[in-house]
């Protein structure tokens, strides 16, 4: 290693040893698994809920967790997995922190996927959706819809490895800063008192940007252009980044990507269906109790 290397070499290390492999944060087509019954006999469950309501010590559950699950965290996880070959489904209560995970574990080269809406979607019991999912900000000065905005051109953040030389080692070192980092969550109030304090993303086509509009200032960045050479640098290497989707599950995925490649980025709780539920057509809790 050349000691004279400036440190932005090291991003430029780790961003393109993931984009010269199967980058997932742009390949995630199938990566959400709509529950069914037995759906657990077709992976291994990762449930990363807390042990307490994972073994249900309040009582309080018909049904603790899916059959077979394996209970631990962000951090015990890799132990829970090693060794396992086959598809993992990752559970959580909403699929935000499994969403998150996911990605970790995919970086890693694991086949993982996410339950969509967690154990919400399982049983009425379960359910931490249907409380926060809100029509209040459709009406919303800060709701707007204007046009996109041009993309910013950020200069790419800079990493500090640390004395590590290797894409692989710099890339566990930032996979455990991302785990430390967890949670990486937003309010929808907390940003519409003030969008102008971040730089705002909305995961979106341009063509949904433009049908239901957006948080006042985000730019529209296509899904899957998360590279380098395409949308990047539309991420502030020194304001804190907000992304938001529809349900929040590929906001959290996508903010774990970028948590590892050195960005301050949160996504937003829930996605859009915290703010403007009714407005929209799909991509929705499906308000089954």
């Amino acid at each position: 290693k050349d000691d004279d290397v400036d440190e932005t070499d090291y991003f430029l290390m780790l961003a393109e040893f993931l984009e010269g492999g199967t980058n997932w944060v742009n390949d995630m087509t199938g990566w959400i698994v709509t529950y069914t019954d037995g759906i657990e006999n077709d992976y291994f469950v990762l449930d990363i809920r807390s042990a307490d309501d994972f073994n249900d010590v309040d009582d309080e559950y018909d049904l603790d967790h899916l059959e077979g699950a394996v209970n631990a965290d962000m951090t015990t996880m890799w132990d829970a997995v090693d060794g396992v070959t086959g598809d993992i489904l990752v559970v959580c209560y909403s699929g935000q922190s499994a969403s998150y995970a996911h990605m970790l574990l995919r970086l890693k080269g694991y086949n993982a996927y996410v339950l969509k809406f967690g154990m919400s979607i399982v049983a009425a019991e379960h359910d931490k959706w249907s409380t926060n999912c809100s029509n209040e900000y459709a009406d919303h000065e800060n709701w707007v819809d204007d046009a996109a905005p041009e993309l910013p051109g950020y200069e790419f953040p800079v990493l500090d490895p640390g004395g590590l030389e290797t894409a692989e080692e710099i890339l566990d070192a930032q996979i455990d800063v991302a785990i430390a980092a967890w949670p990486r969550l937003i309010t929808a109030a907390t940003v519409m008192e003030d969008p102008t304090l971040y730089n705002i993303v909305n995961y979106w086509g341009v063509a949904d940007y433009d049908l239901y509009g957006h948080i006042a200032g985000a730019y529209q960045v296509d899904p899957k252009t998360l590279t380098m050479a395409e949308n990047l640098s539309a991420f502030s290497p020194e304001v804190q980044n907000v992304i938001y989707c529809w349900t929040g599950q590929t906001g959290a995925a996508v903010a774990a990507y970028m948590t590892v490649i050195g960005y301050d980025i949160v996504d937003l709780k829930f996605g859009c269906n915290a703010m403007i539920y009714d407005e929209l057509a799909g991509h929705k809790w499906p308000m089954p109790w």
